[in-house]
């Protein structure tokens, strides 16, 4: 896996290190976490976050899904619907993620990031079904930025969908699972950002 230089500037040894092992574990999960941490820190410099928040929105973003690395790759790879066992044990990595973080002292501000990742807007998410601005901004840009990756890069079980359509899915998901604010300027970097390898 290649760690391209934006990010390498931005986030020391052992983030690369934690996130090479994912990538390990799963592959293409490196890419991923990269592209989302570039995402991500464009998207809140838009917002206007300081220097030291979007350093740390930039490691919980490259981050959110490291608890992935206890997930069975069984389940991980699975192509059908999970069933309610699987479920859990997949929502169970932002927690994971938490407790791995959680340890360095250096990387406690990106905690609260990387727990509520998948809380949703209207209060559907988890693991604690935050409504709305309880959630951190932060977070509601990891869930955003996670979101377009996925559906601009594709998977075995869902084909790629261009830009244009992944902001158009945004944006009707807007109010609902997504901070409206955020996935808007998410659409206004996006065009700017130059892309990061997207094969992981």
């Amino acid at each position: 896996m290649n760690v391209d230089p934006i990010l390498s500037d931005s986030l020391n040894d052992t983030v690369r290190a934690l996130i090479q092992a994912l990538d390990l574990h799963e592959p293409g999960e490196g890419g991923h976490a990269e592209r989302v941490s570039v995402y991500a820190a464009a998207t809140g410099h838009a917002l206007g976050l300081g220097y030291d928040d979007l350093l740390n929105l930039r490691r919980a973003a490259a981050l959110h899904d490291i608890g992935k690395i206890s997930v069975s790759q069984s389940t991980l790879r699975k192509l059908g619907t999970l069933d309610e066992e699987e479920l859990e044990e997949l929502r169970s990595h932002a927690l994971m993620a938490m407790r791995l973080v959680e340890s360095f002292e250096w990387l406690k501000p990106t905690v609260p990031m990387i727990r509520h990742h998948h809380e949703r807007w209207d209060g559907q998410g988890y693991p604690d079904g935050l409504v709305g601005t309880a959630i951190p901004v932060g977070a509601r840009i990891i869930g955003a930025c996670e979101a377009f990756d996925v559906l601009v890069s594709g998977s075995p079980w869902r084909r790629a969908v261009s830009e244009a359509e992944a902001l158009a899915e945004l944006r009707r998901c807007a109010g609902s699972q997504f901070d409206p604010e955020v996935v808007e300027a998410l659409a206004t970097v996006q065009p700017l950002i130059q892309p990061v390898g997207t094969g992981g």
